[in-house]
Protein backbone atom coordinates (compact mmCIF):
# COMPACT_ATOMS: atom_id res chain seq x y z
CA UNK A 1 0.00 0.00 0.00
CA UNK A 2 1.40 3.57 -1.04
CA UNK A 3 2.88 5.64 2.06
CA UNK A 4 0.35 7.93 3.70
CA UNK A 5 1.55 11.39 3.74
CA UNK A 6 1.98 10.76 7.57
CA UNK A 7 5.01 8.00 6.81
CA UNK A 8 6.63 9.70 3.75
CA UNK A 9 7.22 13.06 6.38
CA UNK A 10 8.79 10.26 8.71
CA UNK A 11 10.75 8.24 6.04
CA UNK A 12 12.55 12.29 5.18
CA UNK A 13 12.84 12.88 8.63
CA UNK A 14 15.19 10.04 8.88
CA UNK A 15 16.90 9.86 5.82
CA UNK A 16 17.86 13.63 6.91
CA UNK A 17 18.89 11.89 10.37
CA UNK A 18 21.27 9.15 8.47
CA UNK A 19 23.12 11.88 6.37
CA UNK A 20 23.70 14.28 8.87
CA UNK A 21 25.07 11.44 11.15
CA UNK A 22 27.67 10.18 7.62
CA UNK A 23 28.59 13.83 7.59
CA UNK A 24 29.49 14.27 11.33
CA UNK A 25 31.57 10.56 10.84
CA UNK A 26 33.48 11.58 7.84
CA UNK A 27 34.35 14.93 9.63
CA UNK A 28 35.38 12.80 12.78
CA UNK A 29 37.66 11.00 10.03
CA UNK A 30 39.20 13.95 8.69
CA UNK A 31 39.93 15.94 12.03
CA UNK A 32 41.61 12.34 13.33
CA UNK A 33 44.61 13.01 10.48
CA UNK A 34 48.06 13.10 12.97
CA UNK A 35 49.77 16.09 12.55
CA UNK A 36 52.95 14.60 11.47
CA UNK A 37 51.66 13.67 8.03
CA UNK A 38 50.46 17.32 8.14
CA UNK A 39 53.95 18.41 8.68
CA UNK A 40 55.02 15.66 6.08
CA UNK A 41 53.20 17.19 3.59
CA UNK A 42 53.83 20.69 3.76
CA UNK A 43 57.99 19.57 4.16
CA UNK A 44 57.77 17.66 1.15
CA UNK A 45 55.75 20.81 -0.86
CA UNK A 46 58.58 22.97 0.65
CA UNK A 47 61.33 20.88 -0.67
CA UNK A 48 59.88 20.71 -3.83
CA UNK A 49 59.38 24.09 -4.36
CA UNK A 50 62.97 24.90 -3.37
CA UNK A 51 64.43 22.66 -6.08
CA UNK A 52 61.96 23.99 -8.46
CA UNK A 53 63.84 27.98 -7.11
CA UNK A 54 67.03 26.46 -7.62
CA UNK A 55 66.75 24.85 -10.87
CA UNK A 56 65.32 28.38 -12.96
CA UNK A 57 67.89 30.20 -11.24
CA UNK A 58 70.65 27.88 -12.41
CA UNK A 59 69.24 26.85 -16.29
CA UNK A 60 70.08 30.00 -18.24
CA UNK A 61 68.64 30.30 -21.79
CA UNK A 62 71.25 33.09 -23.24
CA UNK A 63 70.33 35.33 -25.93
CA UNK A 64 72.27 35.24 -29.29
CA UNK A 65 72.79 36.64 -32.59
CA UNK A 66 73.69 34.99 -35.79
CA UNK A 67 76.43 35.93 -38.24
CA UNK A 68 78.52 35.50 -40.98
CA UNK A 69 82.41 34.42 -40.44
CA UNK A 70 85.14 35.48 -42.51
CA UNK A 71 88.46 34.20 -41.38
CA UNK A 72 91.64 36.14 -43.38
CA UNK A 73 94.97 34.70 -43.33
CA UNK A 74 97.40 37.99 -42.81
CA UNK A 75 99.91 36.33 -45.59
CA UNK A 76 97.79 36.43 -48.24
CA UNK A 77 98.78 34.36 -50.96
CA UNK A 78 100.22 35.70 -54.48
CA UNK A 79 99.66 34.66 -57.84
CA UNK A 80 101.05 35.20 -61.47
CA UNK A 81 98.72 34.19 -64.40
CA UNK A 82 100.43 32.84 -67.57
CA UNK A 83 98.34 33.40 -70.97
CA UNK A 84 99.93 33.39 -74.09
CA UNK A 85 98.59 35.88 -76.21
CA UNK A 86 100.36 35.38 -79.13
CA UNK A 87 102.75 32.36 -81.12
CA UNK A 88 105.90 34.66 -80.45
CA UNK A 89 105.50 34.15 -76.70
CA UNK A 90 107.58 31.61 -75.09
CA UNK A 91 107.90 31.17 -71.30
CA UNK A 92 110.39 29.21 -69.08
CA UNK A 93 109.16 27.85 -65.81
CA UNK A 94 112.21 27.89 -63.33
CA UNK A 95 109.94 26.23 -60.66
CA UNK A 96 107.83 23.54 -60.25
CA UNK A 97 104.59 22.82 -58.03
CA UNK A 98 105.98 21.80 -54.07
CA UNK A 99 108.73 23.96 -54.64
CA UNK A 100 109.83 26.48 -51.41
CA UNK A 101 110.69 29.93 -52.67
CA UNK A 102 112.42 33.68 -51.05
CA UNK A 103 111.55 37.18 -51.74
CA UNK A 104 113.58 37.54 -55.32
CA UNK A 105 113.25 34.34 -56.21
CA UNK A 106 112.79 34.16 -60.28
CA UNK A 107 110.08 31.74 -61.06
CA UNK A 108 109.73 32.22 -64.94
CA UNK A 109 111.19 34.31 -67.90
CA UNK A 110 108.59 35.26 -70.22
CA UNK A 111 110.36 35.76 -74.06
CA UNK A 112 108.50 37.21 -76.97
CA UNK A 113 110.56 36.51 -80.02
CA UNK A 114 108.52 39.12 -82.23
CA UNK A 115 109.83 41.78 -80.34
CA UNK A 116 112.99 40.03 -78.80
CA UNK A 117 112.10 41.37 -75.12
CA UNK A 118 112.63 38.82 -72.26
CA UNK A 119 111.21 39.68 -68.81
CA UNK A 120 111.65 37.35 -65.27
CA UNK A 121 109.11 37.29 -63.22
CA UNK A 122 110.44 37.60 -59.73
CA UNK A 123 108.28 36.39 -56.42
CA UNK A 124 108.26 39.52 -53.99
CA UNK A 125 107.31 36.95 -50.82
CA UNK A 126 108.24 33.64 -49.37
CA UNK A 127 106.07 30.58 -50.03
CA UNK A 128 105.47 27.48 -51.69
CA UNK A 129 104.72 26.89 -54.78
CA UNK A 130 101.50 25.72 -56.28
CA UNK A 131 101.01 25.43 -60.17
CA UNK A 132 96.72 25.49 -61.03
CA UNK A 133 96.49 24.71 -65.08
CA UNK A 134 93.59 26.26 -66.71
CA UNK A 135 92.13 29.45 -65.64
CA UNK A 136 88.39 28.80 -66.62
CA UNK A 137 86.46 26.59 -69.52
CA UNK A 138 87.53 29.08 -72.18
CA UNK A 139 91.33 29.35 -71.17
CA UNK A 140 91.83 25.75 -70.32
CA UNK A 141 95.76 26.22 -71.85
CA UNK A 142 96.52 28.99 -69.16
CA UNK A 143 98.05 28.78 -65.92
CA UNK A 144 98.23 30.66 -62.61
CA UNK A 145 101.00 30.25 -60.00
CA UNK A 146 100.47 30.91 -56.71
CA UNK A 147 102.96 31.68 -54.04
CA UNK A 148 101.48 30.57 -50.72
CA UNK A 149 103.34 31.93 -47.75
CA UNK A 150 103.09 30.37 -44.26
CA UNK A 151 100.44 31.97 -42.32
CA UNK A 152 101.04 32.60 -38.66
CA UNK A 153 98.23 35.44 -37.74
CA UNK A 154 95.12 36.22 -38.96
CA UNK A 155 91.52 38.50 -38.40
CA UNK A 156 88.61 37.26 -37.74
CA UNK A 157 85.79 39.25 -39.13
CA UNK A 158 81.69 38.91 -38.30
CA UNK A 159 78.78 40.26 -40.66
CA UNK A 160 75.39 40.26 -39.28
CA UNK A 161 71.89 42.08 -39.86
CA UNK A 162 69.96 44.97 -38.75
CA UNK A 163 67.63 43.44 -36.33
CA UNK A 164 69.13 43.32 -33.10
CA UNK A 165 72.36 44.46 -33.95
CA UNK A 166 72.03 47.78 -31.45
CA UNK A 167 72.32 44.92 -28.52
CA UNK A 168 75.63 43.59 -30.06
CA UNK A 169 78.44 44.88 -27.77
CA UNK A 170 82.53 45.11 -27.35
CA UNK A 171 83.12 42.31 -24.88
CA UNK A 172 80.24 39.53 -25.75
CA UNK A 173 81.11 35.87 -26.26
CA UNK A 174 81.58 34.87 -29.97
CA UNK A 175 80.78 30.75 -30.90
CA UNK A 176 82.44 30.41 -34.34
CA UNK A 177 81.90 27.46 -36.35
CA UNK A 178 83.94 26.72 -39.36
CA UNK A 179 82.68 25.07 -42.57
CA UNK A 180 85.75 23.33 -43.36
CA UNK A 181 86.01 22.04 -40.06
CA UNK A 182 82.45 20.19 -38.69
CA UNK A 183 81.66 21.31 -35.20
CA UNK A 184 80.84 17.73 -34.40
CA UNK A 185 84.23 16.53 -35.35
CA UNK A 186 86.45 19.33 -34.55
CA UNK A 187 84.67 21.81 -31.96
CA UNK A 188 83.96 25.61 -32.38
CA UNK A 189 86.06 28.53 -31.78
CA UNK A 190 85.35 30.45 -28.61
CA UNK A 191 86.10 33.93 -28.98
CA UNK A 192 84.94 37.88 -27.87
CA UNK A 193 83.89 40.88 -29.86
CA UNK A 194 86.86 42.98 -29.73
CA UNK A 195 85.62 46.05 -32.15
CA UNK A 196 82.53 47.00 -33.94
CA UNK A 197 82.83 48.92 -37.18
CA UNK A 198 80.69 52.26 -37.05
CA UNK A 199 79.40 51.75 -40.17
CA UNK A 200 77.11 49.64 -42.60
CA UNK A 201 78.51 47.66 -45.53
CA UNK A 202 76.03 46.00 -47.74
CA UNK A 203 73.55 46.75 -45.61
CA UNK A 204 75.51 45.04 -42.87
CA UNK A 205 76.89 45.40 -39.83
CA UNK A 206 81.05 43.50 -39.03
CA UNK A 207 82.71 43.29 -36.38
CA UNK A 208 86.18 41.92 -35.33
CA UNK A 209 86.25 38.53 -33.15
CA UNK A 210 89.28 37.85 -30.77
CA UNK A 211 90.17 34.40 -30.07
CA UNK A 212 91.45 33.12 -26.34
CA UNK A 213 94.67 32.16 -28.11
CA UNK A 214 96.84 33.34 -31.10
CA UNK A 215 96.23 30.09 -32.51
CA UNK A 216 92.79 28.28 -34.08
CA UNK A 217 92.07 26.08 -31.00
CA UNK A 218 88.98 24.57 -30.77
CA UNK A 219 86.45 23.44 -28.09
CA UNK A 220 87.83 20.24 -28.48
CA UNK A 221 91.55 21.13 -28.15
CA UNK A 222 92.13 20.79 -31.87
CA UNK A 223 94.28 22.68 -33.60
CA UNK A 224 93.48 24.06 -37.16
CA UNK A 225 95.69 25.39 -39.61
CA UNK A 226 95.38 29.12 -40.55
CA UNK A 227 94.36 29.38 -44.83
CA UNK A 228 94.39 31.83 -46.58
CA UNK A 229 90.26 32.25 -45.94
CA UNK A 230 87.97 30.21 -43.71
CA UNK A 231 84.31 30.66 -43.81
CA UNK A 232 81.62 29.71 -41.24
CA UNK A 233 78.55 30.87 -38.96
CA UNK A 234 78.58 32.17 -35.41
CA UNK A 235 76.66 32.57 -32.40
CA UNK A 236 76.78 35.97 -30.66
CA UNK A 237 76.06 35.65 -27.00
CA UNK A 238 73.84 39.02 -26.21
CA UNK A 239 72.98 38.11 -22.48
CA UNK A 240 73.05 35.01 -20.37
CA UNK A 241 69.94 35.28 -18.09
CA UNK A 242 68.57 32.46 -16.12
CA UNK A 243 64.76 31.32 -16.14
CA UNK A 244 64.36 33.09 -12.85
CA UNK A 245 66.19 36.62 -14.68
CA UNK A 246 63.45 36.27 -17.54
CA UNK A 247 60.15 36.07 -15.17
CA UNK A 248 61.00 38.04 -12.18
CA UNK A 249 63.82 40.13 -13.90
CA UNK A 250 61.23 43.07 -14.41
CA UNK A 251 60.25 43.21 -11.04
CA UNK A 252 63.45 44.51 -9.61
CA UNK A 253 63.91 47.22 -12.48
CA UNK A 254 64.34 50.79 -10.93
Amino acid sequence: MPNTPIESILNNIRRSVNDQNNSNEMEEIVGQVPPWLVRWGLGVLFCVGLIALIIIHQVRFPDTLMADVLIQAKEQPGKVTVRREDANQHFRFLIKDGDEVMVGDTLLVRTDRKKNEQEAIITPMNGKIYVSKGIDATNTLDQVIWVVPKATAFDIKIKYANKGAGKVKVGQSVKVNLYDYPTNEYGFLEGQIARILPVQVDEHHQAYVELRTPRLVTSRNRELPILPTMQGDAEILLNDRSIFERIFGSLYKP
